[in-house]
């Protein structure tokens, strides 16, 4: 090669190196994050909703605070939100059950494209209240308050949906009562989901097939839990050895210990949410495993707090922390951070986020004394 040809690669090539070698990585946990939060936007009679829709809220990693608020779309009553696994879509269940509304519905909006709506289909009952999606990230299920009725969907690879399963509860299944249907929640092995009934005090189990979106009922049918429990919301233990349900009537967490040689759920535990001597009017609401898995919380709107456990995770039993005011009114989901650190609650009834710390040594809740201003929050969705 021509000498003043090899001078001038070894220049480009020089140059090459410099611009085109990957920068280094942003280090981890300095990006802000970014939650959604869910919302009533109408007078309901026993809430008065002030929000648009859905908002996004964004987040300092390092310090936990909320720095700022925009609107997402507008929309009646998003009561609970999903994001996807990837990213892609956000799942929102329209809570709407008014004399002239057959049914609530489930909406998926588009994230990468502005989220621009894709697909609404009905749940099939009033009040939708849940949505959840499997392990696969494939099949959707919805819950509704009113009509005892839980649906399946799948979802395709342009973002619609296609219904592909119902559930039903029989009429005058218990005398005296009716089907309030509150959640779903898939287990890690995805072979079980379970229906908390909060009208009938039982979790039903289905078996689910996330390639057909057919849910079977399980062999054991359902669990049944103490009269006027109320059970709301469900939680799996990473290993899927625990079902840990929130009952909002009687303001309890019930430790379901599963067998899976006998496929088999037991009641392996109940204990209180509220402290010892404490009688007011209370009715829980949320419930969450921190990352770690050492510990447990759920949501009293009542008594306005944070109850705080200590997980065993060989025998999957509960110990009492403590409990943490959450500086609002009527809390009602709260999510723990992406990193573990923080704890934010929705505080319908005065229309406030707080931040809380977690300390991942003892699980012991502290405020930072953030109140972020939100019109009558329920859901938030990292």
């Amino acid at each position: 090669m021509n000498r003043n040809l090899l001078y001038l690669y070894l220049f480009l090539l020089s140059g090459c190196f410099q611009a085109c070698t990957p920068k280094a990585s942003v280090p981890e946990g300095t990006s802000n994050a970014t939650a959604y939060i869910g919302a009533y936007t109408r007078d309901e009679g026993w809430v008065n909703g002030k929000a648009e829709g859905i908002a996004e809220i964004t987040v300092d990693p390092q310090s936990g605070r909320i720095l700022s608020k925009r609107p997402v779309t507008s929309m009646v009553n998003p009561s609970f939100i999903l994001e996807s696994a990837d990213g892609r879509y956000l799942y929102a269940v329209s809570e709407k059950a008014r004399e002239d509304e057959p049914s609530g519905s489930i909406v998926v909006l588009d994230i990468k494209d502005g989220y621009r709506k894709i697909a609404e289909l009905p749940t099939g009952g009033k009040a939708s209240c849940h949505v959840e999606v499997d392990r696969t990230g494939k099949m959707l299920m919805t819950t509704n308050y009113l009509g005892g009725v839980a649906m399946a969907f799948l979802q395709k690879a342009d973002g619609m949906l296609v219904q592909t399963d119902k559930f039903e509860v029989p009429e005058g299944l218990v005398v005296g009562k009716q089907p309030h249907l509150h959640s779903a929640k898939f287990s890690p092995s995805n072979r079980i989901v379970a229906v908390a009934d909060l009208g009938l005090d039982r979790v039903w189990l289905f078996n689910p097939n996330p390639n057909t979106g057919k849910i079977t009922p399980h062999a054991q049918g359902y669990v049944p839990l103490a009269a006027g429990a109320g059970p709301r919301h469900t939680e799996w233990s990473a290993d899927g050895q625990f079902l840990y349900v929130i009952n909002e009537l009687n303001s309890t967490v019930n430790v379901l210990s599963y067998d899976g040689g006998a496929d088999r759920f037991t009641n392996a535990q109940t204990i209180a949410t509220l402290p010892e001597g404490w009688t007011g009017k209370n009715a829980c609401a949320d419930i969450h495993l921190h990352p770690n898995g050492n510990f447990l919380y759920g949501s009293n709107r009542g008594h306005n707090s944070i109850v705080a456990y200590a997980v065993n995770k060989t025998t999957g039993m509960l110990q009492l922390i403590g409990h943490q005011p959450t500086e609002g009114d009527f809390p009602r989901n709260f999510a723990i951070g992406p990193a573990g650190k923080f704890l934010y609650v929705a505080n319908q009834n005065s229309s406030n986020i707080t931040l809380h710390s977690i300390n991942e040594k003892s699980g012991k809740l502290k405020s930072l004394g953030q109140s972020f201003d939100v019109a009558t929050p329920v859901c938030i969705e990292f």
